[in-house]
């Protein structure tokens, strides 16, 4: 007899918790977690590419849900891939370890696209973040290191968050949300050869599995039905594209902390694999100028960076050569931290991406593994900085828990900070100032019956001018 498929084990256990889902403690972390992503969609708005995004968005038919930096709104679908796109532009939106997946960029948009299609409430929506976020994570915990080598975590384990996300939201039945996974597995994608090359597909990896995942539960709700072994299927998921992931870890602890608790929040504005490394430089940094003697920053003969293996991966670039490819490289991201004290939006941009001081520093640091960090991975995301100077002077750090883990949080003032500088970067220091708090204020007040109430974000434009 074949055993029960995984999807069902999963969506069986995730329904068996509503009430939990639906508890303040549950409740309270989804709105850390959608304030944190609002702040980076706004964030997204203002740049290049976010413009190309809405542009994109507001040639297509209009509906009823809203889509940020939009006057109207469009389908569900639609809304879903612009708002996912959106938040994922800035890399400030937060990260699981294990699973190496950035969820709400993907979950909350398929959600608030959905509850604003069917009117759903605060509580609703809570809960089917908390859900969304459990699926991408369980299963991009389970895929392996070779998947990620190949393949955008965030995209390929992302849409099946996306599809139950929405499936909450439609009150799908326990059969319909397999087939929303099934119609979500079969749609899984996204591949970091853009990365390799510099190029700007990365946020529509975010932005079309959270449509894809809307269109997974619109079919289910439809009685399209998807594959109930979509996983562990002989030609499914893992056999597909995860040759040496471990399917049953999906399923595994099913009654135990919900995943959401686990996730990690971005102070800093590039790949959460620099963070660590950035973390250390700051700190290093503030020894280098308390000592008169050093020389500072400027005065650096050497920088050693020693990471785990999947951060030299994908961050080892020392000449970057956009914008985009700086908040890849671990040379301009220590460099900048190390000679500016901090590597918020205003260091990625053209003109600090060509500072002399910069590219000087970027030339003398060089990128590692180190077996103890590789054997920390993917459960810590660690690094180790040693800096000497012309002097001779020579200083190592190591960072286990870089700022923004859950053993490391942002406080909830210190959030609200990240999210007003976001929202000033998005939209500008005018419309910033009216509206930041009201968004705030609207993010603490969902829960219970009351609507979501999405027109709240109507009237944001992106600030002008930028490049």
């Amino acid at each position: 007899m074949q055993k029960t498929p995984l999807t069902e084990q999963l969506l069986g256990a995730l329904v068996g918790r509503n009430h939990e889902l639906c508890a303040e403690p549950v409740q309270a972390l989804s709105r850390y977690y959608l304030l944190d992503w609002l702040g980076s969609a706004i964030g997204g708005m203002g740049t290049p590419t976010g413009k190309a995004f809405l542009d994109y968005g507001g040639s297509l038919a209009a509906g009823s849900a809203q889509v940020l930096g939009l006057a109207e709104g469009r389908s569900t679908e639609t809304a879903a891939l612009i708002n996912g796109a959106l938040s994922h532009i800035v890399e400030m939106d937060d990260v699981e370890r294990v699973s190496i997946i950035h969820p709400a960029a993907v979950i909350i948009p398929a959600a608030l696209a959905a509850a604003d299609e069917v009117g759903a409430s605060g509580e609703q929506l809570l809960a089917a973040i908390a859900a969304g976020y459990e699926v991408a994570i369980r299963i991009g915990g389970a895929v392996g290191p070779t998947h990620y080598y190949h393949f955008h975590n965030t995209s390929t384990c992302g849409v099946f968050g996306a599809a139950m996300a929405a499936g909450w939201i439609y009150q799908l039945t326990e059969q319909q949300l397999v087939w929303a996974l099934g119609s979500a597995g079969t749609q899984a994608a996204g591949l970091w050869e853009f990365n390799t090359e510099g190029a700007q597909s990365k946020p529509l990896h975010t932005g079309r599995a959270a449509a894809n995942g809307v269109l997974a539960a619109q079919l289910a709700r439809g009685g399209i039905s998807g594959a109930r072994r979509i996983l562990e299927g002989d030609r499914g998921f893992f056999a597909g594209m995860a040759s040496d992931g471990h399917p049953t870890r999906v399923v595994e602890r099913l009654d135990g902390p919900l995943k959401i608790a686990d996730v990690s929040i971005k102070p800093h504005a590039s790949c959460r694999h620099t963070h660590a490394p950035v973390d250390a430089a700051l700190r290093l940094r503030e020894q280098l100028l308390s000592d008169p003697d050093s020389g500072g920053a400027g005065a650096l003969q050497r920088v050693d960076v020693t990471v785990y293996e999947a951060a030299q991966v994908l961050c080892d670039k020392a000449d970057p050569q956009s914008v985009a490819d700086a908040k890849f490289s671990l040379q301009y991201c220590v460099s900048t931290a190390l000679l500016r004290g901090k590597l918020g939006l205003e260091q990625f941009s053209s003109s600090s991406l060509a500072a002399e001081d910069v590219r000087r520093l970027m030339s003398r640091v060089t990128v590692v593994v180190d077996e103890l960090h590789q054997a920390r991975y993917p459960d810590c995301w660690s690094a180790t900085v040693t800096v000497v100077t012309d002097a001779g002077r020579q200083l190592t750090l190591e960072v286990a828990n870089p700022k923004g883990d859950p053993e490391n949080p942002l406080i909830q003032s210190e959030l609200e900070q990240k999210f007003r500088q976001l929202v000033e970067y998005g939209v500008g220091a005018e419309m910033a100032a009216d509206r930041a708090e009201l968004l705030i204020q609207w993010v603490a007040s969902l829960g219970g019956d009351r609507s979501v109430d999405s027109d709240q974000l109507q009237g944001l434009r992106p600030v002008p001018g930028r490049n």
